[in-house]
């Protein structure tokens, strides 16, 4: 990272995203291979969502995430159990990087170090080449989407999906909690009755850095969250909050915590 912070202050939040987030910085920073941040990144989140799928709790035909960057790897535990998965990121450039990935171009993001969690501990060439195969040929929708929209995918229009994956979601791109909650309930029309949210959240952070630039991080207590999930028609299930294992790098992003969770939407909801 660049020994000056860039100064951003009098941008918005859609300007600061639209004309200075790098997904690429960012994968490298939280999520690629021999990032700091890996311990809790890909150490502890990829285990629990193994977990929360190898269950049985959540299966059916369609699951959708949604993220910012380049996240596809939470994705690779729903692949087994549900037979189409559609993604939403929130910029051009991200949608870029994702269709590089899925046409398997040389220049991609490398995933390999996530093979281990996904093949029995082993690094084998074949399998994790089977593993992305079958995520590429169930990933067949790509969407832009905005959380200020009832339909967050407008003008596409998606069918309300069985499980609703939100990794480092709406907290990067709300700056209140008042819109964090619409943004909330704009999403979950996305979910049919009965379906569930998945939640991977940086616990309490109020940054995160790309490179030179400094994110804001919107900051709430668990109290908040599980209101703003019941008052969404949401029922929590299950609540993980995974204490932070890498002790540096506060200067890059300042969470305490990491939470997985998983929420059942109610009839009504």
């Amino acid at each position: 990272m660049e020994s000056t912070v860039q100064e951003t202050s009098s941008l918005s939040l859609s300007e600061l995203h639209d004309n200075h987030f790098d997904g690429n910085k960012l994968w490298e920073t939280y999520s690629g291979k021999g990032s700091g941040f890996s311990e809790d990144s890909i150490d502890q989140i990829m285990p629990c969502l193994i977990k929360i799928f190898s269950s049985g709790v959540m299966r059916g035909k369609t699951l959708c995430q949604l993220t910012l960057p380049f996240h596809i790897h939470y994705t690779f535990p729903a692949s087994e159990y549900f037979k189409e998965i559609i993604l939403g990121t929130t910029n051009e450039s991200s949608l870029q990087d994702i269709e590089k990935w899925l046409k398997n171009e040389p220049d991609t993001f490398d995933m390999s170090h996530i093979a281990p969690y996904l093949c029995d501990g082993e690094t084998d060439r074949e399998r994790w080449i089977k593993k992305q195969n079958m995520l590429r040929s169930k990933m067949k929708q790509v969407y832009q989407y905005n959380i200020s929209k009832s339909n967050v995918f407008d003008p596409n229009v998606v069918p309300p999906v069985d499980c609703l994956l939100l990794t480092y979601c709406l907290e990067l791109l709300t700056l209140d909690k008042e819109t964090y909650c619409k943004a909330l309930k704009n999403v979950s029309l996305s979910v049919k009755p009965g379906g569930y949210v998945i939640m991977v959240i940086a616990y309490q952070a109020t940054f995160y850095m790309v490179g030179n630039v400094k994110f804001p991080h919107l900051c709430f207590d668990e109290g908040f969250l599980r209101k703003a999930l019941t008052d969404t028609g949401y029922c929590i299930e299950k609540l993980l909050v995974l204490p932070r294992k890498c002790q540096g790098l506060f200067d890059i992003c300042d969470y305490t915590h990491k939470i997985v969770l998983y929420a059942r939407k109610e009839a009504g909801g």
